[in-house]
């Protein structure tokens, strides 16, 4: 409630659009909200990541109008900044060529979280802790409680994308169960061989079936930091990317090999994808050490 002679602040987020992003800015779009109402634009599915966050109303991307004092643009696009500009205060990195949009720009930080709890400070927030996602009760998935979790397609590319979770399923002693997106149970079931599979869940089935979850290993993917901002034990698998950049903190990572273009962020390589010639017996240690 606003005092005698206080002014209320319209503040907007622009949340990322990709899962993975969205859950590394929960914690400044937390923050944020601590101040104030806070409006968070962004994909359908956002609401179920500021569920528990009071203050912060998820609404659908559209372009601001006159009268929002503070818009903290955390998705990178140029068009995102255009689509900001008639807001008094523009915060965020100044990536794709969008620099002089910005009233306050922000340095990209060591993780892409540090670069959204930055922009948060600008505006007088003060970002504490990790990602944590609340997720509702409500019917669990068919899948075995202490199952490990084997996430084996990303969005991001074959770049990203490590070829061993089949050779992993088969020398794993528990039950397994291969997860996958909306629109990739093809390109899972091709992995899968067979085994159990649960694709396309929404993201609070994911949520509660994560639950019965012994560990879960994927690449590094949306899915990886849902799964750790669920509570649930993660190992990641890196080889273009890397855990101290984009990481879910608090996940087990595995590495490629060290080679001199990685880590690259490229959703294609001219070469073979070296980065991500990773044993499987390297990655089935990592999953038995925390079973």
């Amino acid at each position: 409630m606003t005092r005698p002679g206080e002014c209320t602040i319209v503040r907007v987020v622009r949340a990322p659009n990709h899962l993975g992003d969205a859950i590394m800015a929960q914690p400044a779009i937390r923050a944020v909200a601590a101040l104030g109402p806070v409006a968070v634009q962004g994909p359908p599915w956002l609401h179920d990541l500021l569920r528990g966050i009071g203050g912060a109303r998820a609404t659908a991307p559209e372009p601001l109008r006159r009268g929002v004092d503070e818009a903290l643009l955390f998705a990178p696009s140029l068009r995102v900044a255009w689509q900001a500009r008639r807001a008094r205060r523009r915060v965020g990195a100044a990536t794709d060529h969008r620099g002089w949009l910005l009233t306050d720009r922000v340095p990209i930080g060591a993780h892409r979280s540090d670069t959204y709890a930055a922009a948060a400070r600008l505006i007088g927030a003060n970002p504490q802790g990790d990602p944590c996602i609340e997720v509702p009760r409500g019917p669990v998935p068919d899948v075995p409680v202490g199952h490990v979790g084997l996430n084996p397609v990303v969005r991001g590319g074959a770049t990203r994308q490590w070829r061993g979770f089949a050779a992993l399923a088969e020398r794993l002693s528990v039950p397994v169960v291969f997860y996958g997106g909306p629109g990739e149970g093809q390109a899972v079931a091709s992995i899968a061989r067979g085994r159990p599979r649960a694709v396309g869940l929404p993201l609070q089935a994911f949520g509660r079936a994560l639950s019965r979850c012994a560990v879960f290993v994927s690449n590094d993917s949306g899915a990886a930091h849902f799964a750790r901002a669920c509570g649930a034990t993660v190992v990641t698998i890196f080889g273009s990317t890397t855990p101290e950049h984009t990481g879910p903190p608090g996940a087990e990572a595995v590495r490629g090999p060290t080679l001199p273009c990685a880590p690259c962020y490229r959703n294609r390589c001219p070469t073979e994808i070296e980065c991500l010639d990773i044993e499987v017996a390297r990655v089935l240690a990592a999953v038995e050490s925390l079973l």
